[in-house]
C-alpha cells in the first residue's frame, strides 16, 4: 500500500495512534502478584482533526473513554484475574487522558497489548479492528528466586518483509510535513519492574529493577527518511506495533527488546 493511501486511511490503528502517548508500567512481586498502571494521553487537537462524528461544536459525539465501565472490560482484557483498582484524570498541554490502576494476582494468566487500548470499543480511545498482539508472561519460582520469561507476539514480525526489501519511492515533502503533524507526541512505552534485585536477564534496556520492553517514538523515526520509505507497502488496514517494530530497529530513540525476555530476579 502506497504511503498516500496509508495516511488516507483514517481507520487504520496506526494513524489513530497519532493521537496516543501510551505508557504501560507493570510490577510484579517475587509471588508473581502485582499491579499494571497505564497512563494515555490523547492529542485532543490532532484526534479531532482525524475523527468523523463530531458535534456542531467540533467535539467528539461519544463520551469519555476513561470511565470506569470500560476500565473494567479493559481489566477484563488483560487476563483473568485482572481487576480495575482506580483512574486518574491528567491533562499536559494539548494532551488529555487518564492514569489507571489495575491490580493482578498471577502474572501467568496476563497478557499486555502492545498497542495503546484503554477504555471502550465505542469510545475515540478505541482502535480499528486488528489482530492480537499480546505480550504474554511465565513465572516459575525455585527457592527464593524467580524466573520470569516475557514473549511477544513475533506472528507479524515473521510475516513481514525481509529488513533488506527494497525501499519505496521518495517522499513527498508535503506527506512527511503532514506524517509529523499527525504523529506529533506519539510515543508507546511499556516497562516492567520486579519487586526485588535482578541476578541475571538477557534485557537489553535495564535499569536497576526496571527493564523497558518496548519503547516507539514516531518522532525519531519520521526523522528518518530511509527507514519511512521502508515502511511504505508494507502497512494495511488494522497495522499494529507488532507490524512495525521489524522496521524500527536501529532507529534513535526507539527501543525494542528481544522476542523473548528472561529475568531472574529474588
Amino acid at each position: 500500500m502506497p504511503l498516500s493511501r496509508l495516511l488516507a486511511a483514517s481507520g487504520l490503528a496506526l494513524i489513530l495512534s497519532g493521537c496516543i502517548n501510551s505508557g504501560t508500567l507493570i510490577r510484579v512481586k517475587p509471588d508473581g502478584s502485582g499491579t499494571i498502571e497505564q497512563t494515555v494521553l490523547m492529542n485532543v487537537a490532532a484526534l479531532k482533526s482525524l475523527m468523523s462524528g463530531l458535534d456542531a461544536q467540533g467535539q467528539p459525539k461519544t463520551g469519555s473513554p476513561f470511565n470506569e465501565a470500560d476500565l473494567k472490560r479493559t481489566a477484563e482484557r488483560m487476563g483473568k484475574g485482572v481487576r480495575f483498582v482506580s483512574s486518574t484524570p491528567l491533562k499536559d498541554g494539548a494532551f488529555e487522558g487518564a492514569k489507571a490502576i489495575f491490580a493482578f494476582d498471577d502474572i501467568n494468566l496476563l497478557q499486555i497489548e502492545q498497542d495503546p487500548n484503554l477504555g471502550s470499543s465505542g469510545g475515540p480511545m478505541s482502535m480499528a479492528a486488528k489482530k492480537p498482539s499480546p505480550v504474554k508472561f511465565k513465572l516459575a519460582r525455585e527457592g527464593a528466586t524467580s524466573n520470569l520469561t516475557i514473549t511477544f507476539d513475533e506472528n507479524a514480525a515473521r510475516q513481514a518483509a525481509p529488513p533488506n526489501a527494497q525501499a519505496g519511492p521518495e517522499l513527498d515533502p508535503a506527506m512527511l510535513n503532514m506524517m509529523k503533524v499527525m504523529f506529533q507526541g506519539f510515543k508507546v512505552a511499556i516497562d516492567l519492574e520486579v519487586d526485588g534485585k535482578i541476578v541475571k536477564t538477557n534485557a537489553d534496556y535495564v535499569n536497576g529493577s526496571r527493564i523497558t520492553l518496548l519503547e516507539i517514538d514516531m518522532a525519531a523515526l519520521l526523522e528518518d527518511e530511509a527507514k519511512l520509505r521502508a515502511l511504505q507497502g508494507k502497512l494495511g488496514p488494522g497495522s499494529s506495533i507488532a507490524d512495525v517494530k521489524p522496521f524500527l530497529k536501529d532507529v534513535k530513540g526507539v527501543k525494542i527488546n528481544h522476542s523473548v525476555v528472561n529475568i531472574e530476579y529474588r
